[in-house]
């Protein structure tokens, strides 16, 4: 296409064209999401009632299977868990924490004791580098007045994802694909002091 030959017109033209194209995309695929919801209605209409039940089954089954656990923390020294059919129960130690009494100490402290590592434990603007903190060993932090908070034991069950629940996952998320709605999820915010990776 020469330049010449383009006019204003022929523009606004193909940029109508391109709206009428677009139009039709979105009435399509209103359509066929129209369409989809009519055909599963009635199925999940079907299966609603029975899903609810078993939801509360499952709910029950679970609070069950938590009393029993809170009752008897004595049972899983070793081994800590049980896997039963897919359903692991049982206790795990939450990761180790670290804590001080206040930021201005601690900084006051590696300034006076662990000059050399000052640039690594604290910030610019005065604030303590809790990864780095972490990163001492319990002699180093004590020291520095820093305590270690040893994590508790907490009961947990999980139960494993069965073939059908992975097969609905799929679809689902591959229909969100094709409907551009899976957006990537937002990365949690807030402060919270360093845990300590459990060594197994």
């Amino acid at each position: 296409m020469q330049t010449q030959s383009v006019t204003l017109e022929a523009i606004r033209e193909a940029a109508q064209r391109l709206a009428n194209a677009h139009n039709d995309t979105a009435a399509c695929a209103a359509h066929l999401n129209a369409e989809i919801k009519a055909a599963i209605a009635p199925i999940l209409e079907r299966y609603e009632a029975t899903i609810d039940q078993y939801a509360a089954n499952e709910a029950a089954a679970t609070a069950y299977l938590d009393g029993l656990l809170m009752a008897a923390p004595n049972l899983f020294v070793k081994p800590r868990s049980l896997t039963v059919d897919g359903v692991r129960a049982g206790y795990k130690k939450s990761e180790d924490t670290i804590d001080w009494a206040a930021d201005a100490e601690v900084i006051a402290r590696i300034k006076a004791l662990t000059p050399d590592l000052a640039p690594v434990l604290i910030r610019s603007q005065e604030s303590l580098v809790i990864d780095a903190l972490a990163g001492l060993d319990d002699q180093q932090r004590r020291i520095l007045g820093i305590r270690t908070i040893t994590g508790i034991d907490n009961r947990f069950i999980t139960v494993g994802d069965n073939d059908a629940e992975k097969l609905a996952r799929t679809i689902i998320a591959d229909a969100a694909r094709r409907q551009g709605d899976d957006e990537k999820p937002k990365a949690a915010k807030g402060k919270a002091k360093a845990k300590i990776a459990e060594v197994a």
